[in-house]
């Protein structure tokens, strides 16, 4: 399927949905990507305490899914009212950001950054579910993955603009993650049309995610899925200080430019995810999804093993870490739709908002996990911050077990996308 035709899938509400991610990932991605390098590198705090404070983005992340989830689908609150309200996190994080001067602060503006994120995912995943049909909605979602690989491009790009032109102060970066979060903000309050939940207001938002734990398929998916998660944040958080600060050089000092990292990242990883992303899915979208995701997981693994080869080859540095960074992108633009999809046919219509909720913990988990995991080795010596990345593919092994343990599981059951589905209307006023 050509990219047009893919987009034509995409009614009002999941275009707006789409413009949001876009907007939002420049400021999640920006975040991400530069509080690692300013933090360390310009403020002088250790990778190891970076590391942790952005972890506990995690701790708050858990609360933020649940309590999102379960407004997401109550009909006093519901999808557009959660969206907002991660807006207006956002631009608290974005103040907190350029205020910091301490770990304390960092801290703070990890713990709303977490909420933001939980409110933000959740209420967004159902809003896409909401107004697409089970058959098209890996396709939705390959088109907000494109958003989503647009934005973060923006953000990095963008950052090291701005990272030059304001070298003196360059906290002030995060200004612009503020603004991004103001116009998202009103494009959720002037373009979503009012939604209607499908949860009855008897309907108590602990039954459902009670529910949703005692889901078995659910969360063994969650247990696969959090290695997927854990590699998205080491790519995220923990990568740009590999290259910043350890990749082998010609020169004695290890590692290279904030702008070459940029870049890096820019053109390999999330270019390719843009420009792959819909192509991609279009040709897997008829395969298993049990086969396309053992082999996305299968080319993480790899990917991280060349990464050790960037670190530790110096004539041939750069073409190691471009074909891993590709590869890379190429498993997340693999993996990721049908990752959402799968849970989707697992949520029954009137809970969708809340199984996103519990289905995003494991990308608590790897928030969690990745940052703090990566901080840690990075702050060790560089044989042992190169041989970490040999360790988190091998890993990749029991994450494909886990996924058929899943498929297991899951042929014992019908999807909940083969029974009678009762869709929103994208367009209802």
């Amino acid at each position: 399927m050509k990219f047009s035709a893919a987009l034509q899938l995409s009614n009002r509400q999941v275009t707006i949905q789409a413009v949001g991610r876009l907007l939002s990932q420049v400021s999640y991605g920006l975040i991400n990507f530069y509080i690692p390098i300013l933090f360390v590198n310009q403020m002088g705090f250790s990778a190891t305490s970076v590391g942790f404070a952005i972890s506990l983005c995690a701790v708050t992340e858990v609360a933020g899914h649940f309590v999102g989830g379960s407004l997401a689908d109550s009909p006093r609150f519901g999808r557009r009212a959660v969206l907002s309200l991660a807006a207006v996190l956002g631009v608290a994080v974005s103040v907190i950001l350029v205020l910091a001067n301490s770990l304390w602060m960092l801290i703070l503006a990890s713990f709303v950054l977490g909420v933001s994120l939980g409110f933000y995912w959740t209420a967004s995943g159902a809003a896409v579910m909401d107004a697409t049909e089970p058959e098209d909605r890996s396709r939705a979602f390959a088109v907000m993955g494109v958003a989503e690989y647009v934005g973060l491009g923006i953000g990095i790009l963008g950052g090291s603009v701005l990272l030059r032109a304001v070298a003196a102060n360059p906290e002030l970066i995060f200004v612009g993650c503020g603004l991004m979060f103001l116009v998202f903000l009103v494009l959720v309050q002037g373009g979503m049309t009012r939604d209607y939940p499908l949860r009855s207001e008897t309907e108590s938002a602990s039954g459902g995610i009670l529910s949703a734990l005692k889901d078995k398929a659910l969360l063994v998916f969650m247990a696969a899925n959090s290695f997927f998660t854990t590699y998205v944040a080491l790519v995220t958080s923990t990568i740009p200080l590999y290259f910043t600060n350890v990749m082998a050089g010609s020169d004695p000092i290890p590692g290279v430019s904030v702008g070459s990292t940029a870049s890096l990242f820019t053109w390999c990883y999330i270019g390719v995810g843009a420009v792959l992303q819909i192509p991609t899915t279009s040709l897997l979208t008829p395969l298993r999804r049990i086969w396309v995701l053992t082999g996305a997981i299968a080319l993480w693994g790899i990917g991280f093993a060349l990464l050790w080869a960037a670190g530790s080859f110096a004539q041939a540095q750069f073409i190691w870490a471009i074909v891993a960074l590709c590869l890379l992108s190429l498993a997340s633009v693999a993996y990721k739709p049908f990752f959402v999809a799968t849970v989707s046919d697992l949520a029954p219509p009137s809970l969708r908002g809340t199984y996103v909720a519990v289905s995003s913990q494991c990308w608590t988990i790897g928030y969690f996990i990745g940052p703090l995991l990566g901080g840690w080795a990075m702050d060790q010596s560089a044989l042992v911050a190169r041989r970490f990345w040999l360790g988190v593919g091998f890993s990749a092994v029991a994450c494909i077990a886990l996924l058929w343990v899943f498929e297991s599981i899951r042929a014992k059951t019908p999807a909940v996308a083969e029974m009678p589905d009762v869709k929103l209307s994208a367009d209802t006023p």
